[in-house]
């Protein structure tokens, strides 16, 4: 577990998700659950509304560069692109990439974890996530994925981060982590009240140092 000491506080998903029972991403999402997965219109529809949700959160401008982490089959992808943003994602799934490939983005497959030398010559306006983020389970791999963001962000560089943490206490932890890396962040918490449709979003704004 990578919050081994944590105080029980505040909110805690009681049901295991498949990052707590699977090590890696390619162990759940199978050649089947993949096709499933873009077939659904329902996971496009979800994947697409968080999209809609970080832009209003995360003031964009037309032409701004961004990079989507996990973007999958590119739900996300197709509304940034419709928004008149330049956007590349990245996704550890070749499978996933196949199909975003097809609607012509241009992506890379890749680790979250290995930013810095994914990206290395390239400096973005903005980095978005939706939904892949709880797939880190370490601290010093958060670590690494928010100093990562951090490097290939301009200088005025912003990002919005929707994940789903197990519980509140590890919401704050991993706050606190991307904190420590260089950005000023918020919390935005859609239906924080309700389990089953609470979204949370991590604002994060780069501080120049």
């Amino acid at each position: 577990m990578r919050w081994k000491n944590h105080k029980k506080s505040g909110w805690e998903i009681k049901s295991d998700r498949p990052e707590e029972i699977y090590t890696h991403p390619s162990e759940y999402y199978t050649d089947e659950e993949i096709a499933m997965y873009c077939r659904s219109g329902g996971m496009k529809k979800a994947q697409q509304r968080i999209a809609y949700s970080i832009i209003s959160y995360l003031p964009l401008e037309e032409g701004n560069k961004i990079l989507d982490i996990g973007c999958g089959p590119g739900h996300t992808l197709e509304v940034y692109d419709a928004e008149g943003l330049k956007v590349e994602g990245i996704d550890i799934l070749p499978k996933m990439l196949e199909r975003a490939k097809e609607k012509g983005f241009k992506v890379v497959q890749g680790d979250m974890k290995d930013l810095k030398t994914l990206f290395k010559a390239k400096k973005f306006d903005a980095v978005v996530s939706a939904s892949a983020l709880q797939w880190v389970k370490e601290k010093e791999d958060i670590k690494t994925v928010a100093e990562g963001i951090y490097y290939i962000l301009k200088s005025k560089g912003k990002a919005a981060i929707q994940f789903y943490p197990k519980s509140e206490e590890e919401l704050n932890e991993i706050r606190k982590i991307f904190d420590k890396a260089g950005f000023e962040s918020q919390l935005i918490i859609e239906n924080r009240d309700n389990p089953r449709k609470r979204t949370i979003f991590m604002i994060l704004k780069k501080k120049l140092i």
